[in-house]
């Protein structure tokens, strides 16, 4: 008991010198001998209630901190501005006559026609084979699983899909500039694209701006395709937007105009946290699939580990590097719940599908399509050498943009070393290594940061100049007669009750 006691008053003497000694406003008030018992209550009262202000204070920083880090606002200088164009990918689509014929030379004219079938669903895989769970699983067919080979002889290469590309007027070879990429649907081209990289020369620069004019693409398609328009980070994929997705068929016509509204990022983003930004900068991947990031980039790779999770393997489109490439009975299990995997939905909805809790891409922009128009193709465009034998595809942007949103930092983790600020005093070495850190932002403002003004602060300008106006305070003197030191009180000419 003892000992605990020795303890408790050695403590509390620590306690009482550092108050005394403390240049934390009020704190030496409170430990100063000389004072009227009200007026230290006083200023007991006051840095209690200044503490709890603070504590408050703090919270609600750091929740504004870890809730509304960033916000948006509308930009309009818009007149330097370079506006990339979209993103374009061309998917073949299935021709019943070409599977047909195909069909016929592989396995000649007396097959079984549900053979068809199956070579369209590995062909064409959209995410299901019905023909895997109705024939090859019964064992009415035998179906190869040989997919490379089926794809190879089915889908058309570039050159037989798409020819005379034109950017601004401008031609350029197709190919070198449409560059293949592995999707849910299978091997697309697309150009514009962070996804993939060219070998030799230099991708083509689609940019748009007040010299160059708005962009406009334009090639002819030889067969039915899908088109899908997105972001140069983004992918198409099973949930891709419907109004971003046009089925053409051939010997068509097709113009498409569009307005795009980009979104300019504060240097100072990437510092945030990505779950306090609440997006994902292209190359802050973490997925298996693809190596950058883009929502529908993280969707596909979503369904991809459901997928393996569920059926231990993963589609021939969507493998995930070191994962087996599904059979007959894998293809039937993904197609059995494909309900599932083609749907999406949050954790809190009660419907079959996935929870994917992709966050948005930083980069990625607005598109919004003005007019669509699909019709025949002219008497003069089908006397066109460019046309005779295809479709006329044109994508343009409608007009140059005027404003842009832009994603401000607002609140950083430089801004939180001005919530230590009030006790720079007591923690000098902390401060001085999260200075070093994150360098020194200060919330409580210009005064708080170069003169330490604080709430106490003015407490004290009305207690020395109401209190004590007119008399200095000598709270220790030399009596030379005596040789001994003499208290003096403090003295208190406003007659307030403090002091007597």
């Amino acid at each position: 008991m003892a000992i605990n006691m020795y303890h408790f008053n050695a403590t509390m003497r620590r306690i009482w010198t550092y108050f005394s000694n403390s240049t934390v406003h009020g704190f030496n008030y409170i430990a100063d001998k000389r004072r009227h018992w009200t007026e230290r209550v006083f200023w007991v009262l006051t840095c209690f209630i200044s503490c709890l202000a603070t504590r408050e204070y703090l919270q609600a920083t750091w929740y504004a901190y870890n809730n509304n880090a960033v916000s948006f606002v509308t930009d309009t200088t818009y007149l330097d501005w370079n506006t990339s164009f979209l993103s374009l990918s061309i998917c073949e689509q299935e021709s019943p006559d070409k599977l047909y014929d195909l069909a016929s030379k592989l396995y000649g004219s007396d097959r079984d026609l549900n053979i068809d079938f199956y070579l369209r669903d590995i062909a064409f895989y959209d995410g299901a084979c019905y023909s895997c769970v109705t024939h090859c699983q019964k064992g009415t067919l035998n179906c190869t699983t040989n997919y490379d080979q089926i794809i190879r002889e089915i889908r058309s290469e570039c050159k037989d899909l798409i020819g005379n590309c034109y950017w601004n007027d401008e031609p350029f070879e197709c190919c070198d500039q449409f560059l293949p990429i592995t999707t849910e649907s299978g091997v697309c081209f697309i150009v514009n694209s962070l996804h993939t990289v060219k070998k030799d020369g230099e991708k083509l620069k689609m940019i748009s701006n007040r010299k160059l004019g708005p962009g406009s693409l334009s090639f002819t398609a030889y067969e039915s395709i899908k088109l899908f328009i997105h972001s140069p980070e983004d992918l198409p994929y099973v949930n891709h937007p419907q109004e971003e997705k046009f089925l053409l068929s051939w010997g068509v016509s097709f113009m498409m105009k569009y307005q795009i509204k980009e979104i300019e990022n504060d240097p100072l983003l990437k510092q945030v946290d990505i779950k306090q930004r609440n997006c994902r900068f292209p190359d802050e991947n973490n997925l298996k699939v693809y190596n950058v990031y883009s929502n529908s980039a993280c969707i596909v790779n979503c369904r991809a580990e459901a997928q393996l999770k569920m059926c231990n393997c993963t589609p021939h489109y969507l493998k995930i590097p070191g994962t087996p490439v599904c059979g007959i009975e894998g293809l039937g299990c993904i197609t059995e719940h494909s309900e599932i995997f083609r749907a999406l939905k949050t954790r809190d909805f009660n419907k079959l599908g996935l929870v994917c809790n992709c966050i948005s891409s930083c980069t990625e922009p607005e598109y919004n399509v003005l007019s669509k128009e699909i019709g025949s193709l002219t008497t003069e465009d089908q006397d066109t050498e460019d046309f005779k034998y295809g479709s006329k595809v044109i994508i343009a942007l409608d007009r140059l943009p005027n404003e842009r949103l832009k994603r401000n930092v607002v609140r950083s983790r430089m801004d939180l070393i001005g919530m230590l600020h009030f006790i720079n005093k007591l923690l000098k070495i902390i401060i001085y290594v999260i200075n070093n850190l994150f360098y020194i932002v200060s919330i409580g403002g210009t005064l708080g940061l170069f003169l330490g003004v604080s709430l106490l602060s003015i407490v004290e300008i009305v207690y020395f100049f109401v209190v004590w106006t007119h008399k200095k305070p000598q709270s220790i003197t030399n009596n030379v007669k005596s040789k001994k030191q003499v208290h003096r009180s403090i003295q208190n000419t406003n007659n307030l009750p403090f002091l007597h």
